[in-house]
């Protein structure tokens, strides 16, 4: 007789970049959401935060969106970036996100789930340092934008609109 299979467990965003070897730091704060909360709360820099914005498609995929804070993402050009119809992509459910070891506030680039595909706008590889989601929102990664770039190995494409 077959024992059941246990459902596998997503790695949170910190777990993928712990046995990635990179170095990171991580702060711990009070649950923080958007911009404002992240340069008022936290002090930090608008020109070095990055943004996550988390999408499905009609398949039940993922699609990650990466970008400067004060950046609009152009929704066609990611959905031509990740090979899809505009019509068949739509911002995730708060509790959907849960499917990638996040939490609403704590969306990061940095995926377990295999599958995803994530997108970087162009800029981000003209960035330094940058601060982005954890999976949680009470902690923020810090890292080097090449690195990160390194460990997500993400499509490159203009976003912005």
């Amino acid at each position: 007789m077959s024992q059941p299979v246990e459902p596998t467990r997503v790695l949170s965003p910190e777990e993928v970049l712990r046995r990635s070897g990179v170095p990171f730091t991580v702060l711990d704060h009070v649950p923080i959401v958007g911009r404002q909360d992240a340069e008022t709360e936290l002090g930090l820099a608008t020109e070095q935060l990055l943004k996550t914005m988390v999408f499905r498609t009609a398949d039940g995929g993922f699609v990650l969106a990466a970008l400067p804070v004060t950046g609009r993402v152009n929704y066609g050009r990611l959905a031509r970036a990740a090979g899809v119809s505009r019509s068949k992509l739509r911002q995730a459910e708060p509790g959907e996100l849960s499917l990638l070891g996040m939490e609403p506030g704590g969306a990061s680039p940095v995926c377990g789930v295999s599958d995803a595909v994530i997108v970087f706008d162009a800029s981000v590889t003209r960035m330094d340092i940058v601060y982005c989601g954890s999976g949680r929102a009470d902690r923020t990664v810090r890292m080097e934008a090449g690195r990160l770039i390194e460990v997500v190995n993400p499509r490159i494409e203009e976003l912005s609109s």
